[in-house]
């Protein structure tokens, strides 16, 4: 190509790789085909440079010694090379991003990297260009890509995940500081007779039984490119702990509710042999009857086997509650006020209202529960609480068997750990009402 023929290439390549750039997501192939553009501009502008001092020379070669400089020549200062940390450089960039908006009302990358150009820190801008085409975890939104997007993100939004209430509830902590824990308790107890004079006295004989709480382990792990986490504007490390909490959280809830039991796993207290359970009436449309004979059962469940009710509280299915809070009667009125607000209670006692009771259960897959749970007769047994820990050089297994190297893969891993189980000092501590069909 001649010289023309080149410039007009580079015009066009220019164009087309705006295009891809200012897309608000990108997908994989369009970050190679950004890779494949920018190594052809840097070809062009390369040819475009030697041709150019080509007839430079040629022109210079052509005039005589003497002749004036051209007046049409510019010269551009040459710019101090700046060492800066990466704070720095976040910081420049965020600057310099602010001025930009302030002053000319322009938002995206390439006017911000233009302001840090001329600002003395062109090297700096081009680091923060060339991020944006990183392919590895950062070259997709979903692989966390958005975390260098033309905007500059400053935070990250939170997954949506169900709200955990069986701490909530306050149940009796006990430490599994040793792994494992044993109560004693009675099974039966002492019985006392009338008799009559002279007549002997009938023995009887206390029973006992051993509640066991044993350390299951919950875990997460989490590799992250080191790159991921230098130039993310969000402290990406911070969330991705924070949502390893929350993850770990959904799980210990669930587990202490609904968990199956297995070798590794808690058996949650809705499904300890003796628990009561009971069916409820109405199907879709119950009648206000046959919701509080349902509510009056579990109840009966607890004070009529004397158990003291001194932490009881409802847990229930959203769905459950909104139904339970708009019921009104032929005037308008509503049925159960206390089940509005940010504290609701139902029948004088909390409700604790999450996703983690399932509303897909049962032949028709529309059913649900409510279960009626004294936490202070619940025990939970914990270890240190969730810890964490962070290497740059331990190695592990994905999810191909194949085992990976942090270090040689230059990634950052984050586990977080737990320890902890459930157990209950009496099954008269948890009623269910199952197959729960109101408001489906």
């Amino acid at each position: 190509m001649n010289l023309a023929q080149l410039r007009a290439r580079l015009k066009a390549l220019t164009g087309e790789l705006d295009v891809l750039t200012t897309k608000d997501s990108m997908t994989a192939e369009d970050i190679s085909a950004i890779e494949a553009k920018t190594i052809e501009i840097e070809e062009v502008e390369k040819s475009i440079g030697i041709l150019e001092k080509a007839e430079a020379t040629k022109a210079r070669s052509a005039q005589p010694a003497n002749a004036p400089a051209s007046s049409q020549e510019r010269t551009v200062p040459a710019q101090v090379k700046r060492e800066l940390s990466t704070a720095e450089k976040i910081g420049t960039m965020v600057f310099c991003m602010a001025k930009t908006y302030k002053e000319d009302g322009a938002r995206g990358a390439k006017a911000t990297f233009k302001t840090m150009d001329e600002a003395g820190y062109g090297e700096v801008a081009k680091e923060f260009a060339s991020a944006q085409q990183r392919a590895v975890n950062s070259g997709s939104a979903s692989a966390g890509g958005v975390l260098v997007p033309e905007e500059m993100s400053s935070e990250i939004i939170d997954i949506l995940r169900p709200a955990t209430t069986f701490l909530r509830g306050n149940p009796r902590r006990i430490s599994l500081a040793g792994g494992s824990y044993k109560l004693a308790a009675a099974a039966s107890g002492a019985t006392a007779n009338w008799r009559g004079e002279g007549k002997p006295i009938q023995v009887s004989q206390p029973t006992f039984k051993d509640i066991n709480l044993t350390a299951k382990f919950l875990d997460s792990m989490v590799p992250l490119t080191n790159q991921l986490i230098r130039w993310s504007l969000a402290d990406a490390k911070a969330w991705v702990e924070r949502d390893m909490s929350l993850e770990m959280g959904t799980k210990l809830d669930y587990g202490a509710y609904f968990g199956a039991g297995t070798q590794h796993t808690p058996l949650g207290i809705t499904k300890i042999p003796g628990v009561t359970r009971f069916a409820a009436e109405g199907g879709l449309t119950p009648t206000i009857q046959q919701i509080e004979t349902g509510a009056r059962k579990a109840e009966l469940a607890m004070e009529g086997k004397n158990l003291p009710m001194m932490g009881a509280a409802w847990v229930m299915a959203p769905r459950t509650r909104t139904y339970l809070a708009d019921l009104r009667d032929g005037n308008g009125n509503r049925y159960f006020p206390e089940l509005q607000g940010t504290v609701p209670t139902w029948r004088g006692r909390p409700v604790l209202s999450t996703t983690q009771v399932g509303i897909i259960g049962g032949v028709n897959t529309d059913e649900t529960e409510i279960l009626l749970v004294n936490f202070d007769d619940i025990l939970y047994g914990e270890g240190a609480g969730i810890s964490f820990g962070v290497s740059t050089e331990a190695t592990y297994v994905n999810a191909a068997g194949q085992t990976v190297s942090a270090f040689q893969n230059d990634l950052t891993l984050i586990k977080a750990s737990l320890e902890a189980d459930v157990d209950m000092r009496y099954t008269e501590a948890v009623s269910v009402i199952e197959g729960v069909r109101w408001g489906a």
